[in-house]
This record gives C-alpha cells, structure tokens and sequence, in this order.
C-alpha cells in the first residue's frame, strides 16, 4: 500500500468511528432519557397513590371525630375539625392536581363532588348535634347517608388506585425496557470504545516499532558513514603522504637542477616540470583543505597573535613574486586597528594568503592593496575588515554569486590560462564561517576584483615574550609566518642543534623541556607540528602524546625523536600516538622532508653547497655529521664543540653517581642521555656499545663489577673525546 494512500484509509477509518461512536452515544442517551423519565412517572404515581391513602385516612378521622363528639357528647372530639376538613380539601386539590387526565378525569369529578358532599354531611351533623341535641344528630347519622358517601368514596378510590396501579406497571416496564437497551448501548459503545482503542494501540506500537526499525537503520548507516569517512580519512592520508613524498623528491632535484649549469633548453623543461610540480601540490593541499572542511575535522584554535606581524609575513611572501611582474603590492591598517587579537592566526593567513595569491595571479599590471580597518568594537571585542583589492581581469556581474562554488571559475578558460582548482575561494568562505564571520565580493571586468572579509576577534594579550621565543636568532621575521613547531627536548646540545636547524629554515618555533610543558603549551596556542624527544623527565614522550590524543583530542601530527636503536621502536611509538618516528643522530633531510610532509606548506630546500673541512677528524671525533648540519656555518659548530666540552663532564659525573649508588634507573636514564650528547660529534662508533647495554639494564642481569668496568672504559674514552674537542678548538 502506498504511503500517500494509507492516509486517506486512516481519514475514512476515523471518521467512521466518529460516525459510530456518535449513533451509538445518541441511542445511549435517549435510552438514558427515556430511564430518567420512567423513574419521574414513578414517583409521580407513588406520590398520587400515598395522596389516595392520606385522602382515605384523613375523611375516616374526621368521620371517627364526629361520631364520637356525638355519642359522648364530648365537643373537646370536635376540636380542629375544620382544619381536618380543610386539610381533606387541600389533599382532595393536590389529587386533581397530579393525576388530572382524560382517563381519570370522571373518577375525580365524582370523588370531588362526594367528599365535598360528605363534608358538607359532617357540618351538618355536628350543627344538629348543637341545635337539636343528641338524638337528632345520632338520627341523621343512622340515616346512611353517610355510609353511602364514605362507601361511595372508597369505591372511586380504589377505582382510582386501580387505573394508577396499571400505570405503575406501564411505567415499570418501560423502565426495565430503557435500562435493558441503555444497558445494551452502553456494553455496545464500551466494546467499541475498546477496540478502537486496540486498534489505535496496535498502529501505535507498529509506527513505534517501524519508527525504532528506522533509527536502528539510521545508526547502522550513521555507523556506516563514520567508517567510510574513517576511510576516507585514512585514505586521503595516505595520498596526503604517498603522493607529496615523490612530489617533494621531484621538486627538490628540479631546485638542485636549476642550480646546475644548463643549456637554454635545459632551463626550460626544468622550469617546465618546477612549475607543473608546485601546481600540483597546490591542487593536493587544496583538495585536502576542502576535504578537512567538509568532514568536520577542520578546527579552529584561537590564540594571541600580532595582527601587524601577519601582514607583514604575507606582505614578505608575495613581495618578489608582485615584483617579477612589475606590480605595486600595499599592506596599509589603520592607526586604531589593535595589534595583539585573539583567534585562529593560522585560518586568517591562509585567508589572506588565498586572497592575495589570487589577486597577483589575475593581475597583469597595476597594484594590489591590502588595507585593514576596524568596522566595530565593543569592550574586549572587535569586528576587522580585510580588504584585497587588484587591478586584474575582473568578474562579470553574472559570475559573481558563483565563483565561491567548489570547482567553479569565472570563465572557462580561465584554469587554462591562468591554473588553479577553484576550489582556492571555496575554501577560504567555508574558512572565515568557521570563524563567524562572512566574506562578499565587488567587481567588473576589466576592473579588478575587491574581496571584503568581516571577522570577529577579541583583544589579546601581549605576545612580547612569545614572539621572542618564536622569531630566529637575527630578530628577523620568519619566512613561513603561518607555521609554528612546538619542539620537546630535555638536551641543551640536541636543543641548540633543532634551534640551529629550524632557524635556518626560517621557521617559527617553541623549546620546552618536558611532556608536561608540551601539553601546557597546546593548551594555550596553536601548533602545526609536535617534535616529540621520548625520554624526558617528569612527563616522557609516551605519556604527553597519550595525553595529547586522549584528554587534549588533538589530531596535531607528532613525531617522536629517540636515540633509542632497538627493533620495534619504530612501532611502539606509532602505536602510542605518534605519526612518525625519526632516530637520533637527526639526519637534516629527513627531518625537513617530515615536517614538510606533515606541515603541508613548506616549498622544496634548496640544499647549499659547502665543502667539508679537511684534517678535522681525531681518533675518536667524527666531524663529518656536525658539518653536515652547520652546511658550512663555523661559528655553529665551534658552538656546539663548546657544549659539549662543558655538557659531558656532568652528564659522566651524574652516570658515576648512579652506578656507585646501583640506582639502575638512573644508570639507564644517564646512559640514554648521553647517547644523544655524544652522537653529534660521531662518537656513537666507539661509545654506543658501551653505552646500549647500560641503557638496557635489567634487575635480573645485574653485576656491580661489570657495570663498573664498562663505566671506568667509558670515561677514559669520553677524557679523550673532550680533549680532541679542546683541540680542535684551540
């Protein structure tokens, strides 16, 4: 049965019933009706015949009064006799008054007329009796006259009584019959009342039942839907991972490429695969982006930022590329414009990088403005309105509502000329709803574009201490403004040498020393990027990722750095959480190629190209490593070798403590941190076979003297590395 059919069935079922119930409440009534009227006839007859007997009883005492005063000559029997007689008539007009009918109205003429009569009689009597005296009045009453009256009344009395009597009975059966068919009615309309409470509560508990068929549907498809977003998920990480791999692989040797001498053809198809490659994974990052988005698990994560800071980053970016084609590139806010806010810093970048990237690609020749201003403010809030206007191609009016559609540009030919997925503004209107706020676009062809964005922020608070943490050495703004690495590591050398390393890349950075701090610092800001060291005091590795993942519910990628070589570390960590796994010594390659992976925004290193120092490696020391990383910078290395001279001797002495105490913690704890300590300087050669078993001690394996032993070997060794370091330096 269709679905649209069943509902008229039920309208017709309904009004049916309604129909029923009505006819059967009808009948029911009138029966009911019919009852009530019975009983009131009743108790009218009842009443007419209690008025007969007290008609009958009053003319028998008054009869009895008058004989008796006469016989005794007594008057004091008289007393009241006229009340009596009025009493009778009144009984005698209540009787007209409630059985007056055609059946009876001769009875009630005649019984009228003959107890007016012997009234009348008794009157006379008792006249007699006081004029004439005893025997006159005993004459008149043996006369029987009124004998004859009283016989003659009590005849049409029971006359009367005769005819209500057959009344009673009538009204009787017509009692019986109303209560019989209300009884029945009422037994008719409870069934019906029943079963169509049946049938209700049937259809009910079937539309309950279909409706809880449904929703168990619904969860199993909702259940469904998490697994295949799951999926998907873990499929666009994958193409995420598999696919930015070889790209990065393919860009990186087509920069080392184009630093090689090359003929004009060369340069070309260099140029050719440098461009169809950066395309590319702009396209990747897009769909990615979009996919985030659309999933839900794109989030926003407010922090306190400068807001100067960001357009001058944005301005640094895309300043060389306005200049290759000879465009005026302008940031400009207004005076009043507060600088430290509180939002997600990094969905305003990829706004403005969106926006402004669009506006260089469409316009030939011209300027493009970025002009900041504050709209509204209120409190501690505030309302800022970016504007990115050009002097480009422009968009037809008919465009206009479209071009923030996913995969839609303003004119076909424009992903030809020009590339693109278009799905660059689709992605940055879902981005500025994410933050409140709304986006809305003015042009004309052959005019330029201005895109106006309204967001909603609050006032920050001061970030003097956290964009000195943030900011290289030099005090120069970073490259990549948009990303910020959060790194954890307990080791002054190993921290010297990642503040050397992301420095470098002109990346933006915060060191803490524990998980704890780590946890601390995503509480508070927004991270793109974990560097994990395991082995740290208070809080290790595991633990603050397993916090990270469980009571922060991050998803910000971590890869854990160890010097832990054993088999199945690798494992074990990306088991606890992490995303990657990268061992100590840190190979400088490898780690830029995860975080770009990871980050998603990093271009390709171009590699500098130095020579290493001759003559630098001792017996022991092993300088290749060290110059791999400084690429050449002396000053770093000399830095380093300073650390390490000074770090050494105190990590050995904290080593000896805990061997002559045999705290077997400790000794694995020491061993492992100096792993770390003397890997820079190429030691792990001679070092890590002494220093592994030390790191793997157990309780049950134990030997005082053996550890002693390897102990008293390791120091003489690490005497000797510090003064290869000494003179080296010398």
């Amino acid at each position: 049965m269709q679905p649209k059919r069943i509902k008229y069935y039920l309208l017709g079922l309904f009004i049916t019933g309604m129909v029923l119930f009505v006819v059967l409440q009808f009948n029911s009534s009138n029966n009911i009706r019919k009852l009530i009227k019975g009983n009131e006839q009743l108790l009218q007859e009842l009443n007419v015949k209690n008025e007969l007997q007290k008609l009958q009883t009053n003319m028998a005492k008054t009869d009895s009064k008058v004989r008796g005063a006469v016989i005794s000559q007594d008057t004091t029997h008289i007393t009241g006799i006229e009340a009596e007689i009025a009493i009778i008539k009144a009984d005698l007009k209540e009787i007209n008054k409630i059985i007056k009918n055609d059946s009876t109205e001769k009875l009630l003429t005649q019984l009228n007329y003959l107890v007016d009569e012997k009234n009348n009689f008794n009157l006379m009597v008792l006249d007699t009796f006081y004029s004439n005296g005893k025997w006159a009045a005993e004459r008149m009453i043996n006369n029987q006259k009124g004998k004859r009256l009283g016989e003659a009344i009590t005849s049409i009395i029971r006359q009367l009584d005769t005819t209500r009597q057959t009344e009673v009975n009538r009204t009787t059966h017509l009692i019986d019959s109303s209560g019989q068919k209300a009884q029945s009615w009422g037994t008719v309309l409870v069934f019906f009342a029943c079963l169509t409470s049946l049938l209700a509560f049937l259809y009910i508990t079937s539309r309950i039942h279909r409706q809880e068929q449904l929703i168990e549907a619904l969860d199993a498809s909702q259940q469904q839907e998490k697994k295949l977003a799951a999926v998907k998920d873990q499929f666009l990480a994958n193409m995420s991972h598999e696919i930015r791999t070889p790209m990065n692989a393919v860009l990186g040797f087509t920069h080392l490429l184009k630093a090689q001498p090359l003929n004009d053809k060369s340069k070309e198809y260099v140029g050719a695969i440098d461009n169809a490659g950066q395309s590319l994974l702009e396209i990747i990052n897009d769909i990615l982006d979009i996919s985030k988005i659309e999933s839900g698990m794109m989030r926003i994560e407010a922090t306190s930022f400068s807001l100067r800071s960001v357009l001058h980053g944005v301005n640094t970016m895309f300043k060389p590329k306005a200049e290759e084609k000879h465009l005026q590139l302008s940031v400009t806010i207004d005076e009043e414009v507060p600088d430290i806010l509180y939002g997600d810093v990094m969905r305003l970048t990829q706004v403005l990088i969106n926006l402004t990237s669009n506006a260089v690609k469409f316009t030939s020749e011209g300027e493009v403005r970025i002009h900041v201003t504050k709209i509204w403010a209120e409190e501690n809030a505030v309302r800022i309105l970016f504007t990115v206007s050009d002097t480009g191609i422009g968009i037809d009016a008919s465009k206009l509502h479209s071009i923030f559609d996913r995969f839609n540009q303003a004119e076909a030919s424009t992903t030809r000329k020009f590339g693109g997925t278009g799905l660059g503004l689709t992605i940055v209107k879902q981005l500025i709803e994410l933050q409140n706020g709304f986006i809305s676009v003015e042009s004309k062809p052959g005019e330029g574009a201005t895109f106006k964005v309204e967001l909603p922020y609050t006032l920050g608070e001061s970030l003097s201490e956290e964009v000195n943490t943030y900011f290289t050495d030099n005090d120069q703004l970073p490259l990549h403004p948009d990303v910020r690495l959060l790194v954890a590591e307990d080791n002054k050398m190993n921290q010297n040498l990642l503040r050397h390393l992301l420095s470098s890349w002109q990346l933006q950075f915060k060191i803490v020393n524990t998980g704890r701090e780590v946890l601390q610092a995503l509480e508070k800001q927004h991270f793109d990027l974990v560097l994990m060291d395991i082995q740290m005091p208070e809080m290790d590795g595991y633990s603050a990722v397993q916090a990270i993942r469980n009571e922060l519910h991050s998803t910000i990628p971590v890869i854990a750095m160890t010097a832990h070589a054993m088999a199945g570390e690798r494992e074990k960590c990306l088991q606890m959480g992490m995303n990657e796994y990268i061992s100590k010594p840190i190979v400088e390659d490898e780690l830029y190629r995860m975080i770009q992976v990871y980050i998603g925004k990093l271009p390709p290193r171009e590699l500098p190209v130095h020579t290493h120092e001759n003559g630098t490696s001792q017996q022991l020391l092993n300088m290749h490593y060290l110059h791999d990383l400084s690429n050449g910078n002396l000053n770093f290395e000399r830095t380093m070798l300073e650390q390490f001279i000074a770090q050494l001797p105190e990590e050995l002495s904290l080593l000896k403590k805990a061997v002559v105490a045999e705290d077997i913690p400790a000794i694995r704890a020491n061993a492992h941190n100096l792993k770390t300590t003397v890997s820079f300087i190429g030691l792990e050669t001679h070092l890590y076979p002494i220093l592994e078993p030390l790191e793997k001690l157990q309780e049950n394996n134990y030997h005082p003297q053996v550890v002693a032993g390897q102990f008293n070997t390791l120091k003489h060794l690490c005497i000797q590395a510090v003064q290869e370091a000494i003179n080296i330096l010398l």
